[in-house]
């Protein structure tokens, strides 16, 4: 009875380390501080790259030199707590038209003054957006300029002209 209890619970422990494994594993490289950084520090450091426009697999492809990464880099670095700071400008305007089509009565000066504000802050996230791409543009060469054109046209179906250098 012994033995069988003890092969039992041999068996069983070594089913729950095997189950275990994997999530000690996903929780070891996230490091213990993972979860007090801001969610564009969190982003950029898992390599999915930042806001501005054009991600690394589009980036990837112009061949960039070591010089470029860095400054395309410091371009993204710098501008991520203004992003930041806007997605979170966009996020509390829409929760508070959100809040208002709840509740029991509709205030329709209240509710076109949220979404005015929801129109405001998207139109400064499209504004800031402009302002990195074009920083990230003037780093590339004019043939850069054009491949990066070319893969924009081709993502979109060739439905638009690639624009000129």
């Amino acid at each position: 009875m012994a033995s069988t209890f003890s092969r039992t619970y041999s068996t069983l422990a070594l089913v729950a380390a095997m189950a275990a494994a994997p999530l000690i594993a996903t929780a070891a490289t996230d490091g213990p501080s993972d979860s007090n950084w801001p969610r564009h520090h969190k982003k950029m450091h898992r390599g999915h790259g930042m806001e501005g426009g054009w991600g690394a697999p589009m980036l990837r492809k112009l061949n960039l030199t070591q010089a470029q990464q860095d400054q395309i880099f410091k371009i993204r670095h710098d501008q991520a707590q203004a992003f930041y700071d806007q997605h979170k400008a966009v996020r509390a305007a829409r929760k508070s038209l959100r809040e208002l089509t709840m509740a029991d009565s509709f205030d329709q000066a209240k509710a076109q003054q949220a979404a005015q504000a929801i129109g405001q802050a998207d139109a400064q996230l499209a504004l800031l957006r402009a302002e990195t791409q074009a920083q990230i543009r003037a780093v590339l060469t004019p043939e850069q300029r054009q491949q990066l054109a070319d893969q924009r046209a081709g993502r979109r179906g060739n439905h638009a002209k690639p624009t000129q250098s």
